[in-house]
Protein backbone atom coordinates (compact mmCIF):
# COMPACT_ATOMS: atom_id res chain seq x y z
CA UNK A 1 0.00 0.00 0.00
CA UNK A 2 1.45 3.35 -0.95
CA UNK A 3 1.07 6.53 1.66
CA UNK A 4 1.76 9.80 0.09
CA UNK A 5 3.05 12.31 2.38
CA UNK A 6 2.87 15.56 2.50
CA UNK A 7 5.99 17.71 2.41
CA UNK A 8 6.02 19.29 5.51
CA UNK A 9 9.13 21.87 6.80
CA UNK A 10 11.46 20.80 9.19
CA UNK A 11 13.13 22.18 12.26
CA UNK A 12 16.26 21.67 13.24
CA UNK A 13 16.82 19.83 16.23
CA UNK A 14 13.01 19.24 17.26
CA UNK A 15 13.21 15.95 17.20
CA UNK A 16 15.03 14.37 20.14
CA UNK A 17 18.79 13.95 20.02
CA UNK A 18 21.03 11.10 20.98
CA UNK A 19 24.26 12.13 22.46
CA UNK A 20 26.16 10.89 19.84
CA UNK A 21 24.30 12.58 16.66
CA UNK A 22 24.20 15.31 19.20
CA UNK A 23 28.15 15.54 18.98
CA UNK A 24 28.48 14.55 15.38
CA UNK A 25 26.24 18.14 14.52
CA UNK A 26 28.53 20.50 16.36
CA UNK A 27 31.74 18.83 15.25
CA UNK A 28 30.19 19.06 11.32
CA UNK A 29 29.49 23.18 12.62
CA UNK A 30 33.47 23.00 13.90
CA UNK A 31 34.35 22.49 10.72
CA UNK A 32 32.97 25.57 8.88
CA UNK A 33 35.23 28.65 8.45
CA UNK A 34 33.55 31.93 10.08
CA UNK A 35 33.30 34.42 6.86
CA UNK A 36 32.71 37.23 9.12
CA UNK A 37 30.33 39.04 11.35
CA UNK A 38 27.90 39.84 9.42
CA UNK A 39 24.38 40.29 10.34
CA UNK A 40 21.77 38.91 8.30
CA UNK A 41 19.20 38.81 10.25
CA UNK A 42 17.54 38.95 13.70
CA UNK A 43 14.50 38.03 15.55
CA UNK A 44 13.24 39.84 18.41
CA UNK A 45 16.28 41.59 18.50
CA UNK A 46 18.61 38.31 18.46
CA UNK A 47 21.19 38.07 15.71
CA UNK A 48 21.48 35.74 12.97
CA UNK A 49 24.84 35.79 11.17
CA UNK A 50 26.46 35.48 8.11
CA UNK A 51 28.79 32.24 9.53
CA UNK A 52 25.45 30.48 11.14
CA UNK A 53 23.77 30.44 7.56
CA UNK A 54 27.17 28.85 6.23
CA UNK A 55 26.95 25.80 9.22
CA UNK A 56 23.11 25.02 8.22
CA UNK A 57 24.52 24.26 4.53
CA UNK A 58 27.23 22.80 5.43
CA UNK A 59 25.54 20.64 7.92
CA UNK A 60 22.85 19.67 5.32
CA UNK A 61 25.42 19.17 2.38
CA UNK A 62 27.38 16.33 4.58
CA UNK A 63 23.37 14.23 4.13
CA UNK A 64 23.88 15.45 0.13
CA UNK A 65 21.43 18.17 0.13
CA UNK A 66 21.94 21.65 -0.74
CA UNK A 67 20.61 24.93 0.94
CA UNK A 68 20.28 27.80 -0.89
CA UNK A 69 21.04 30.60 2.13
CA UNK A 70 17.61 31.86 2.07
CA UNK A 71 16.10 28.10 2.94
CA UNK A 72 19.28 27.93 6.15
CA UNK A 73 18.10 31.33 6.96
CA UNK A 74 14.38 30.24 7.50
CA UNK A 75 15.39 27.47 9.05
CA UNK A 76 17.60 29.19 11.55
CA UNK A 77 14.85 31.78 12.17
CA UNK A 78 11.96 29.42 12.82
CA UNK A 79 15.27 27.64 15.78
CA UNK A 80 15.20 31.13 17.21
CA UNK A 81 12.12 31.85 17.20
CA UNK A 82 11.18 28.44 18.42
CA UNK A 83 13.73 28.23 21.67
CA UNK A 84 13.03 32.20 22.43
CA UNK A 85 9.43 30.97 23.13
CA UNK A 86 11.06 27.77 24.76
CA UNK A 87 13.14 29.87 27.05
CA UNK A 88 9.89 32.09 27.87
CA UNK A 89 7.55 29.22 28.90
CA UNK A 90 10.22 27.60 31.39
CA UNK A 91 11.98 24.99 29.40
CA UNK A 92 15.29 26.02 29.55
CA UNK A 93 17.02 23.84 32.14
CA UNK A 94 20.16 25.10 34.39
CA UNK A 95 23.78 25.19 33.55
CA UNK A 96 24.04 21.91 36.33
CA UNK A 97 20.80 20.19 35.43
CA UNK A 98 21.59 20.00 31.36
CA UNK A 99 25.28 18.56 32.31
CA UNK A 100 23.03 15.60 33.96
CA UNK A 101 21.17 15.07 30.92
CA UNK A 102 24.64 15.58 29.32
CA UNK A 103 25.77 12.55 31.06
CA UNK A 104 23.11 10.24 31.12
CA UNK A 105 22.73 10.73 27.37
CA UNK A 106 26.58 10.11 26.91
CA UNK A 107 25.91 7.03 29.17
CA UNK A 108 22.76 5.45 27.37
CA UNK A 109 25.32 5.71 24.17
CA UNK A 110 28.19 4.02 25.42
CA UNK A 111 30.28 7.23 25.86
CA UNK A 112 32.02 8.97 28.54
CA UNK A 113 32.71 13.08 29.08
CA UNK A 114 36.44 12.03 28.88
CA UNK A 115 35.29 10.28 25.30
CA UNK A 116 33.56 13.87 24.60
CA UNK A 117 36.19 16.21 25.41
CA UNK A 118 38.74 14.49 23.34
CA UNK A 119 36.47 15.62 20.00
CA UNK A 120 35.75 18.60 21.18
CA UNK A 121 39.43 19.28 21.99
CA UNK A 122 40.06 18.06 18.67
CA UNK A 123 38.02 21.09 17.08
CA UNK A 124 39.16 23.60 19.74
CA UNK A 125 35.09 23.60 21.27
CA UNK A 126 34.84 23.92 24.95
CA UNK A 127 33.04 21.87 26.88
CA UNK A 128 31.20 25.52 27.98
CA UNK A 129 30.33 26.09 24.38
CA UNK A 130 29.23 23.02 23.66
CA UNK A 131 26.71 22.38 26.93
CA UNK A 132 25.31 25.56 26.07
CA UNK A 133 24.44 24.21 22.56
CA UNK A 134 22.95 21.15 24.06
CA UNK A 135 20.66 23.12 27.04
CA UNK A 136 19.50 25.34 24.11
CA UNK A 137 18.14 22.03 22.22
CA UNK A 138 16.87 20.40 24.75
CA UNK A 139 14.85 23.20 25.71
CA UNK A 140 13.32 23.41 22.09
CA UNK A 141 12.85 19.43 22.49
CA UNK A 142 11.38 19.51 25.35
CA UNK A 143 8.91 22.65 24.47
CA UNK A 144 7.93 20.66 21.13
CA UNK A 145 6.72 17.75 22.79
CA UNK A 146 5.00 19.77 25.31
CA UNK A 147 2.73 22.03 22.28
CA UNK A 148 2.79 19.38 19.19
CA UNK A 149 2.51 15.86 21.68
CA UNK A 150 1.85 13.05 19.05
CA UNK A 151 -1.93 13.04 17.94
CA UNK A 152 -4.01 9.73 19.18
CA UNK A 153 -5.50 8.07 16.15
CA UNK A 154 -8.43 5.89 16.20
CA UNK A 155 -9.19 2.58 14.50
CA UNK A 156 -11.98 4.58 13.34
CA UNK A 157 -10.50 7.50 11.43
CA UNK A 158 -7.47 4.56 9.95
CA UNK A 159 -10.51 2.82 8.73
CA UNK A 160 -11.75 5.78 7.18
CA UNK A 161 -8.49 6.41 5.49
CA UNK A 162 -7.97 3.56 3.95
CA UNK A 163 -11.40 3.29 2.58
CA UNK A 164 -11.01 6.61 1.09
CA UNK A 165 -7.43 5.31 -0.26
CA UNK A 166 -9.68 2.29 -1.40
CA UNK A 167 -11.97 4.52 -3.48
CA UNK A 168 -9.50 7.27 -5.11
CA UNK A 169 -7.43 3.85 -6.08
CA UNK A 170 -9.43 1.41 -7.64
CA UNK A 171 -6.73 -0.42 -8.97
CA UNK A 172 -4.41 -1.04 -6.44
CA UNK A 173 -4.21 -4.29 -5.06
CA UNK A 174 -4.80 -3.57 -1.12
CA UNK A 175 -3.58 -5.65 1.47
CA UNK A 176 -6.16 -6.31 4.39
CA UNK A 177 -6.76 -3.14 6.48
CA UNK A 178 -5.52 -4.96 9.63
CA UNK A 179 -2.05 -6.12 8.07
CA UNK A 180 -1.75 -1.64 7.11
CA UNK A 181 -3.43 -0.31 10.55
CA UNK A 182 -0.20 0.25 12.66
CA UNK A 183 1.51 1.75 9.05
CA UNK A 184 -1.67 3.91 8.43
CA UNK A 185 -1.92 5.29 11.99
CA UNK A 186 1.55 5.87 11.66
CA UNK A 187 1.08 8.05 8.95
CA UNK A 188 -1.84 9.58 10.00
CA UNK A 189 -0.01 10.85 13.55
CA UNK A 190 2.78 11.97 11.17
CA UNK A 191 0.79 13.96 9.31
CA UNK A 192 -1.61 15.66 12.05
CA UNK A 193 1.82 16.42 13.94
CA UNK A 194 3.35 18.55 11.14
CA UNK A 195 0.13 20.55 10.48
CA UNK A 196 0.07 21.24 14.16
CA UNK A 197 4.00 22.35 13.97
CA UNK A 198 3.13 24.67 10.97
CA UNK A 199 0.30 26.49 12.52
CA UNK A 200 2.57 27.00 15.65
CA UNK A 201 5.31 28.18 13.79
CA UNK A 202 3.04 30.47 11.68
CA UNK A 203 1.75 31.91 14.93
CA UNK A 204 5.33 32.19 16.76
CA UNK A 205 6.29 34.41 13.59
CA UNK A 206 3.02 36.53 13.79
CA UNK A 207 4.02 37.46 17.07
CA UNK A 208 7.30 37.95 16.11
CA UNK A 209 9.57 41.11 14.84
CA UNK A 210 12.04 39.33 12.04
CA UNK A 211 14.33 41.43 10.08
CA UNK A 212 16.08 40.10 7.55
CA UNK A 213 18.98 42.20 5.96
CA UNK A 214 19.72 39.79 3.28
Amino acid sequence: MRLDRKKGKTIAGIAGIAAAAALAVVLILATVGAPGPDVVASVNGEKIMAEDVAAVQARYLQYGMNLTPVQALEELIIEELVYQEAKHEGHLLAMEEAGQELRAQLGAANLTLEDLQVQLDSYEISYEEYLEDFRRQLAIDDYMAAEVPVPEVTDEEAREYYEDYEQQFPNDELPPFEEVKSEIIAHLEQEMQQEAVLLLIEDLKGKADIQIYL
